[in-house]
């Protein structure tokens, strides 16, 4: 697809305003969440002793690594501020009519907007996928550190493995996948097998956990109590999946959520599988709810037409996450996740198709 000097135009405009609206948004989350947990930041900092650079420095690379999260959650909503300031701006300057009474349609101004909001789509996949999943444990592994002191995240969760047994009180290392602490229990009638887990690494070729020493494994039933040591303990349990469980949703890949849909057949994953697709695509539902509004061609009425784009976005975003939440337990996750994409993406297709070209 060529673009001529008038597209080229209109995306330096959507572009400038873009970048304008990803800093405020961007900083304002950070400014937020900053100081919300700036007096846990500082009392660890006297609990542990750590000079001040050194915590400024941890704090940005906290930020630094929650960056992709970031980006993925307010994307959307920049790229439809953005491309409505462009136009804001386009008509501000009279620019909008002579480029329709020289015989563009409205449709074609517009073409280069959806282009650059199809690639913002794009980039948000490639950053769900592969950016955001490995910044994420850096991320945790920092936020313990500058919340608690400690060095491992832990989980609040239990699980059940494929070998039957319950594993519970898990401390885990984010970065390097070890489990710092664990207790596993199984049941079988009146035996019970007990397994406590301190500083145990995952071998995924041997396909289950040990540790320096060995693993001491306890049998008690009404016999008594029998002791042995294992080199491996077995199970499907993997570093991976304990530390999902502490993730937030943009945390997660498409592999990470259809291997733990996969073993745990949970309803949360499946929505949010269907979510990481359907969610990237407001970048383009949202122009077509919002730029109806903006291209009124009486400058008078922009305002009032930037308001009610203002207050449809926000009206996508809250169906949105209220059926996301449902999804989780009421309705069917597939509907959930989809629901609110093809209602409104209808309703954006209907406003667009009316505007005056």
């Amino acid at each position: 697809m060529k673009f001529d000097l008038l597209d080229r135009y209109v995306v330096r405009c959507f572009l400038g305003s873009l970048a304008v609206a990803f800093v405020f948004f961007f900083g304002f989350f950070v400014v937020i969440d900053l100081f919300a947990s700036a007096d846990e930041f500082v009392e660890t900092a006297q609990k542990q002793a750590i000079p001040a650079g050194t915590m400024v420095a941890w704090v940005a690379g906290l930020y630094l690594y929650k960056a992709p999260a970031i980006f993925l959650q307010v994307l959307p909503f920049v790229t439809v501020i953005g491309a409505v300031a462009a136009l804001a701006r386009l008509n501000r300057q009279n620019e909008l009519i002579p480029v329709l009474m020289s015989g563009r349609s409205i449709f074609r101004l517009l073409r280069p907007l959806f282009v650059v909001a199809g690639g913002l789509t794009v980039a948000m996949l490639l950053v769900q996928e592969f950016v955001a999943p490995a910044a994420s444990d850096r991320r945790l592994a920092r936020q313990c550190f500058l919340r608690d002191g400690k060095r491992g995240l832990e989980v609040r969760a239990q699980f059940e493995d494929g070998q039957g047994r319950y594993w519970s009180g898990l401390t885990l290392e984010p970065v390097s996948g070890t489990l710092l602490a664990g207790s596993v229990r199984a049941v079988q009638g009146e035996r019970v097998e007990i397994i406590d887990l301190v500083d145990a690494s995952y071998d995924a070729h041997r396909g289950g956990w040990s540790m320096a020493g060995g693993i001491v494994r306890i049998l008690d039933d009404e016999r008594g109590r029998e002791e042995s040591r294992l080199s491996l303990l077995e199970s499907d349990l993997t570093p991976r999946r304990i530390a999902a469980q502490e993730k937030e949703p943009f945390d997660l890949s498409f592999a990470d959520l259809a291997a733990l849909f996969g073993a745990t057949a949970q309803p949360r994953f499946q929505v949010l599988l269907h979510y990481h697709v359907a969610f990237p695509l407001a970048n383009l539902l949202l122009l077509l709810l919002a730029l109806p509004f903006v291209l009124r061609y009486d400058r008078q009425r922009v305002m009032q037409g930037f308001a009610i784009a203002f207050f449809l976005c926000v009206a996508y975003f809250g169906v949105d996450a209220a059926l996301r939440a449902l999804g989780e337990s009421k309705l069917h996750p597939v509907l959930a996740a989809w629901f609110a994409p093809l209602l409104f993406g209808a309703l954006g297709i209907t406003l667009i198709d009316g505007v005056r070209t």
